[in-house]
């Protein structure tokens, strides 16, 4: 039997428990397909993963991505680029997963620098977007991902601030800390993720249709992404934030 997160699970198990997984992100991304920027695969992947560990987490995300494929037509770009990012998404997540409550009551120190700083990056670069002309989209389009951006940067030191505190008393034995460090934590690295998936597409997409990185046809396309960067990104921390603990624990309730 194969061992998850000390939830001992029989091979026909582990294989039904990662075709629900399949059927939730394939009927979750069709549900809301329609709605631009707003998607349910990073907080299911990301929870399951997290709960059944990353060998189940990855043969999910592959499965998700010929599944997908198979389903809405087979584009060379997507597929490249689903297959690379979310197994990988999938293995970060699993294996944070299996790091024990205490190590997170105990953030190391050095993971705290690292995470505010890039979070602290990411928002930076957020408001810099906001107060420039660095983007060129539309005048209609400028004003919503402008605010959107203005409302990831906020949301990304609120995250900052949060998980500081969290750690800090947790480290005081002030508050039992590991669940809100957890649900920080991943919210972070959730926002952090999708803005590398959507710069991921923005190398990827290009040479497929014959543009030259950096040319013109690709500065066009660089910032027309960030219609679908801001929103995505907006969405991954609401959900990741408010559905992490619930999700992990059907997961983990389910599996025993």
């Amino acid at each position: 039997m194969k061992k998850f997160n000390n939830i001992q699970l029989p091979p026909a198990k582990e294989i039904a428990f990662i075709a629900v997984e399949v059927a939730l992100l394939i009927g979750g991304q069709a549900v809301l397909y329609p709605v631009a920027g707003v998607e349910i695969v990073t907080v299911l992947l990301l929870t399951f993963s997290w709960s059944f560990g990353p060998r189940a987490g990855v043969m999910s995300a592959i499965c998700f991505c010929f599944l997908r494929c198979a389903l809405w037509g087979f584009y060379p770009s997507a597929f490249v680029l689903y297959i690379i990012y979310y197994p990988l998404f999938a293995l970060l997540f699993g294996f944070l997963g299996k790091v024990g409550d205490a190590a997170y009551a105990h953030l190391p120190i050095w993971s705290l620098i690292v995470i505010n700083v890039t979070l602290a990056a990411v928002c930076a670069s957020g408001i810099y977007c906001v107060v420039t002309d660095f983007l060129k989209i539309s005048r209609l389009s400028i004003v919503l991902v402008k605010t959107l951006l203005a409302v990831i940067a906020a949301l990304g030191f609120a995250l900052i601030l949060a998980l500081d505190i969290a750690a800090v008393l947790a480290r005081l034995g002030k508050i039992n800390g590991s669940g809100a460090v957890k649900t920080i934590l991943a919210a972070a690295l959730a926002a952090i993720c999708t803005i590398i998936f959507t710069l991921l597409d923005d190398f990827i997409a290009p040479l497929f249709l014959g543009y030259s990185l950096f040319s013109e046809s690709w500065a066009v396309y660089f910032y027309g992404s960030f219609l679908a960067l801001a929103p995505q990104t907006v969405c991954a921390i609401v959900s990741v934030s408010t559905l992490f603990l619930p999700l992990t624990a059907i997961f983990k309730k389910a599996a025993k």
